[in-house]
C-alpha cells in the first residue's frame, strides 16, 4: 500500500505556515526526527555524559547513523565518515591530496561555492592550475568537456552530481570515465542527489561523495557525510585529524588510521543530531524510495507545466534528466526582489546569482495545491503586482 500523502504531510508541521519549495536549501525537519531530538536531550539530562556507557551509547548511535546514510548511497557504514556537511566532506577529499605547483584540476564553473571556493584556495595556496568548464552551465555533453581539459598533470575532476544552478542531473558515471583515463581521482558533490534521485555511488564509478542531512534527506542542520571508496583511501590523507581518526594512540600523535572512512572523523560528533537524522532517514525508507522519487519527479513536472504557460516566465531546467529542482526566469525582475515578494505570498523558493534566476524545490511532500499557488505568485510578479 502506498504512503497517504496528506498523512505524510502531518508529520512535516512546517508546511502549515508557508507553501515550501526550498528543499533544495533546507528540507522541513519531520516530526520522528524532532522527537528523536527531545528524546536525545531529555535522556542527557539524566545521563552521566562522562561516563564509559554514555560513551559507548553515542559511538553505538553513530554507528548506526553510519549504516543510515551509507544505505542512501547504496554504501556500507565502513566506507561513511559522518562530517558537519557537504562542504566539509568535500573539503576532506581535496584537500586529502598532495598537491605541487602545476597540478590541475577539472571541474564546471557553475558549481555550488561549497565546491568552488576550496578549490580555488588550493589553486591560490598551492600553485595548483584549475580548468574550468561548462561556464554557461548547458551539460551538453560533460565526459567530453572533462576528456579535453585533462591531462597527465590532472589531479582531481570534481563535479555535482545534480546542477545546483540548473537542476540538471549531470553525467557522473560517463565524467567519472573521462576522469580516469587521465587518472584522476574523481569527487562528487552530493547536496541535490540524494533523496531526490536513486544513488548508487560505487555504481558511477567515482572515488568520494559528500551530502548533507538537511536537504532532501530532512535531517538536522549540522550533519552529512562522506563516502569513499575503498580503493580511494590510500590516495586521501587525513587533511584535519584528531583522536577520532584511528586507534592505538601513541606518543607525539601517533596512530593506526581506521581502516575505513572513519579516519576522516576528528573527535566527538554532535551526539543529539544523529538519532535525528537516522530518524529521518527510516521514515524516508518506510515511505519507499522509489515513491518518494516518483513523487519528486512527478511535482516537478507539475511545477514545469504549470509556470511555462506563464506570460515573461522562461525556464532554465532541461526537460530531461532532471531531479527536484526547477530553474527559472521571470523576465524583467530581479531574482533576490522576485524572491522576496513570493515569500510576502507565503512562497518560499530561493533566488541564484548565477545564473541571475529563481530556483523552486520540488519535495515528494508537495500536492497540488502547492503547485498553484507558485504558479499565482509568479504569475503577480511577472504582472508586476507585487
Amino acid at each position: 500500500m502506498q504512503p497517504d500523502p496528506s498523512g505524510v504531510r502531518a508529520m512535516l508541521p512546517s508546511l502549515r505556515t508557508a507553501t515550501y519549495l526550498n528543499t533544495g536549501g533546507c528540507g522541513p525537519l519531520p516530526a520522528v526526527a524532532a522527537g528523536a531530538l527531545r528524546e536525545w536531550s531529555r535522556a542527557s539530562l539524566h545521563r552521566v555524559r562522562g561516563s564509559l556507557a554514555a560513551f559507548e551509547e553515542m559511538m553505538a548511535e553513530a554507528e548506526a547513523t553510519r549504516a543510515a546514510a551509507g544505505r542512501t548511497i547504496g554504501a556500507p557504514a565502513e566506507g561513511i565518515a559522518l562530517t558537519a556537511n557537504t562542504t566539509t566532506g568535500l573539503n576532506v577529499v581535496a584537500w586529502g591530496l598532495d598537491w605541487a605547483p602545476g597540478d590541475e584540476i577539472v571541474a564546471p564553473a557553475l558549481e555550488h561555492p561549497g565546491l568552488t571556493v576550496p578549490l580555488a584556495v588550493i589553486a591560490r595556496r598551492h600553485g595548483a592550475v584549475i580548468r574550468w568548464i561548462d561556464p554557461e552551465g548547458t551539460e551538453e555533453d560533460l565526459p567530453a568537456a572533462v576528456a579535453r581539459a585533462s591531462g597527465p598533470r590532472t589531479r582531481l575532476v570534481a563535479v555535482s552530481h545534480v546542477s545546483w544552478a540548473t537542476g540538471a542531473v549531470l553525467d557522473v558515471a560517463g565524467v567519472a570515465r573521462a576522469a580516469r583515463a587521465a587518472g584522476a581521482l574523481v569527487l562528487v558533490d552530493g547536496a541535490q542527489s540524494v533523496g531526490a534521485i536513486p544513488v548508487d555511488a560505487a555504481a558511477l564509478g567515482v572515488d568520494a561523495y559528500a551530502f548533507p542531512a538537511h536537504k532532501w534527506l530532512l535531517g538536522p542542520e549540522g550533519l552529512g557525510a562522506l563516502w569513499v571508496a575503498p580503493e580511494a583511501l590510500g590516495r586521501i590523507d587525513l587533511a584535519v585529524s584528531g583522536y577520532e581518526s584511528g586507534a592505538e594512540h601513541g606518543l607525539g600523535g601517533m596512530i593506526t588510521p581506521h581502516p575505513g572512512a572513519g579516519r576522516y572523523e576528528v573527535s566527538t560528533p554532535p551526539a543529539a543530531l544523529l538519532p535525528a537524522w537516522r530518524a529521518s532517514i527510516e521514515w524516508l525508507e518506510g515511505l519507499g524510495w522509489r515513491w518518494i522519487h516518483d513523487r519528486v519527479a512527478a511535482a516537478r513536472e507539475m511545477g514545469r507545466a504549470a509556470l511555462e504557460g506563464i506570460p515573461g516566465v522562461r525556464i532554465l531546467t532541461p526537460a530531461s534528466g532532471a531531479a527536484g529542482l526547477l530553474t527559472f526566469v521571470i523576465e524583467g525582475r530581479d531574482p533576490q526582489e522576485a524572491c522576496a515578494a513570493l515569500a510576502g505570498r507565503g512562497v518560499i523558493i530561493r533566488w541564484l546569482e548565477r545564473p541571475a534566476a529563481l530556483r523552486a524545490s520540488f519535495g515528494f511532500f508537495c500536492d497540488a495545491v502547492d503547485v498553484e499557488r507558485l504558479a499565482e505568485g509568479v504569475s503577480a510578479v511577472a504582472r508586476g503586482d507585487c
